[in-house]
């Protein structure tokens, strides 16, 4: 039986980035374990620990869920401009407060926010709160309209299989205008 922290570094030591770092980011979040501690264990080891200091730079317990760190690891690979996580915007004239997954404040005043939808958003009872899918779409359309008089200029939505295979949310991200800041590091 290993710790969180040297479960989480032979992970990163084994595994591709896009895959461990919806592992950082839970085990942070869950308060499982700290960078530190994961420091401390990379201190002891004689080997290359390059991507898990890579994983220790980008990990952030504030990503909610394993599909918006997989989305934060595209964003990431693909070099992308890095999104501001769980932003809470404020509607001037309804009052109400809506927190997004990902948002970008770009140099040219856009707002950008990317949303990612898991399924459960539409199925799981428990986050639909016994409301049908038709009454969840028109409440995620309110709430858009509440983001645009908040300032948002553009609303990107991503589902799982967008995010798994890639390429779709890179050209979403490209057709918004998120910037890149690197070529994609492979």
């Amino acid at each position: 039986m290993t710790t969180p922290a040297q479960t989480l570094v032979t992970c990163a030591i084994a595994y591709p980035f896009i895959y461990v770092l919806p592992i950082f980011d839970s085990a942070l979040r869950k308060r499982m374990t700290t960078k530190l501690e994961i420091l401390e264990i990379c201190d002891a080891m004689h080997i290359d620990v390059g991507s898990v200091l890579r994983l220790l730079h980008y990990a952030n317990a504030l990503s909610e869920n394993g599909g918006e760190s997989l989305c934060r690891a595209i964003i990431i690979e693909y070099g992308f401009a890095m999104p501001l996580l769980q932003e809470t915007l404020v509607d001037p004239y309804g009052g109400g407060c809506y927190r997004v997954d990902f948002l970008w404040r770009l140099a040219d005043g856009r707002v950008i926010v990317l949303e990612f939808d898991g399924a459960a958003k539409y199925a799981d009872p428990q986050m639909t709160r016994g409301r049908g899918v038709e009454r969840v779409v028109f409440e995620e359309r309110r709430r858009e309209d509440a983001l645009r008089r908040a300032g948002v200029t553009t609303i990107i939505r991503v589902n799982y299989s967008e995010v798994v295979q890639g390429l779709d949310l890179v050209r979403k991200l490209q057709d918004a205008g998120i910037p890149r800041i690197t070529q994609r590091a492979w």
